[in-house]
């Protein structure tokens, strides 16, 4: 099992890839938030480790959005559709 952050702009659907996002825009929710990633990680089976609130994503470091460290055995591009399709985007 490998570890894996998830960070909120990943889920943002105001965001272009550019400035952070990595689904689709479709997968994508408004405002996503830790407790909502974390949720649905939970729910589509991954294994939650830490929610780091004071975390900075690199592409954002102006913006504290805190990341979540999960456990996951796949590859991240999996793992990211995997917790978008449970985020409820569009």
């Amino acid at each position: 099992m490998a570890i894996r952050f998830l960070y909120p702009c990943y889920f943002d659907a105001s965001l272009t890839r550019s400035e952070g996002r990595r689904v689709a825009k479709s997968l994508a929710v408004s405002a996503p938030n830790m407790a909502m990633i974390s949720r649905a990680a939970k729910v589509g089976g991954v294994s939650v480790l830490e929610e780091e609130r004071d975390a900075h994503h690199p592409a954002q470091w102006h913006k504290s959005g805190g990341r979540i460290r999960v456990e996951y055995a796949g590859s991240k591009e999996d793992l990211l559709k995997k917790v978008a399709g449970k985020l409820g985007g569009k």
